[in-house]
């Protein structure tokens, strides 16, 4: 964009900077200011977004406070379920079942609610999967629900079910420190569009092409010995955690494995094992000499600001240069 145009825009006033934004697309975040950061990320069609807290509750009433802000001046209607923003004692989740049911439930059947985006991930998604009338969510199979982390069991039932349109994708929490990749790879994707290729570091490699599969290790691992355990033939599955020390990375991992989790997938792509410090790479070196499937790692998929979206209903391309397609 040439500077002299770009100096024009910033002495726009705010709503007039948005508008503009719809029309062209997003743009980069260099000349935005930083209370701007998410104008344009969402299509037009998005027009009211629902904040859900199926896990825990936002831990902090400022972040929440500054998130509902920043979507309403790009120009984003809010819908906040009444148990989201702050929970009631109910040991470590902070909101009881089922009120974290109820909200879900209220926000998604709400036909003014374009999207549901989690507030933030944390613990006891699981615990709702068994009460949410399945039947009910099942007349809104396209519903876009945004969330990661603890919001991977969501994402499995969702699959399961048949039920909306599930993106591992940042929270609204996760969205204040996001980077500009990271933004721009949700604004690509909701609107039907191409993402720049990721280069990827292969482990075991390999072409590869599937559907997207994406979650934290913990929550595959746990949901695998459920009836919420995902299809895996011929998807490429993502991985990511930010919690289990090496010992338990490897197990969580070799449980998947004997159980056949891998067995007929596409391809692996390692996002980042955060807890696993300096032998992040060893572990997933040592899975990827156990299985036959391509695997890499370095994809954004992390509790970091580099978290880009993937839509767990997309086609994946990795070619034989290594480069991830979407």
């Amino acid at each position: 964009m040439p500077g002299n145009l770009m100096k024009i825009l910033l002495k726009m006033k705010l709503k007039w900077i948005q508008q503009f934004i719809m029309c062209i697309g997003f743009l980069p975040l260099a000349g935005l200011t930083e209370e701007n950061r998410l104008a344009g990320i969402f299509p037009e069609r998005i027009r009211t977004i629902a904040l859900v807290a199926p896990a825990s509750p936002g831990s902090s009433t400022q972040k929440v406070d500054r998130g509902i802000a920043l979507l309403e001046k790009s120009g984003i209607r809010v819908k906040t379920m009444p148990n989201a923003r702050i929970g009631e004692p109910a040991g470590y989740t902070s909101i009881p079942v089922g009120k974290r049911v109820a909200d879900l439930e209220q926000a998604w059947l709400d036909p003014e609610v374009d999207l549901i985006l989690c507030i933030r991930g944390g613990a006891g998604t699981s615990d709702i999967l068994e009460r949410l009338d399945w039947d009910k969510l099942r007349t809104r199979p396209d519903l876009p629900v945004l969330g990661f982390s603890d919001i991977t069991a969501l994402h499995m039932a969702m699959l399961k079910e048949k039920a909306g349109h599930p993106y591992a994708s940042p929270s609204l929490l996760a969205l204040l420190s996001a980077d500009n990749d990271s933004l721009k790879s949700i604004h690509a994707i909701l609107n039907g569009k191409p993402v720049s290729p990721v280069p990827l570091i292969p482990l075991r490699a390999g072409k590869a092409s599937g559907v997207a599969l994406a979650g934290h290790l913990r929550l595959l691992d746990t949901l695998n010995r459920s009836r919420f355990r995902p299809e895996t033939q011929d998807r490429v599955i993502f991985i990511e955690c930010p919690d289990l020390t090496p010992p338990r990375a490897q197990q969580a991992l070799e449980r998947l494995r004997k159980s056949g989790f891998f067995d007929s997938c596409a391809a692996v792509v390692f996002g980042r094992l955060s807890n696993c410090g300096d032998q992040e790479e060893t572990v997933m070196r040592s899975f990827a000499d156990s299985v036959n499937c391509p695997v890499y790692m370095g994809f954004p998929y992390s509790h970091t600001p580099r978290n880009q979206m993937i839509d767990l209903r997309g086609k994946v391309v990795i070619g034989a240069d290594g480069m991830l397609y979407r």
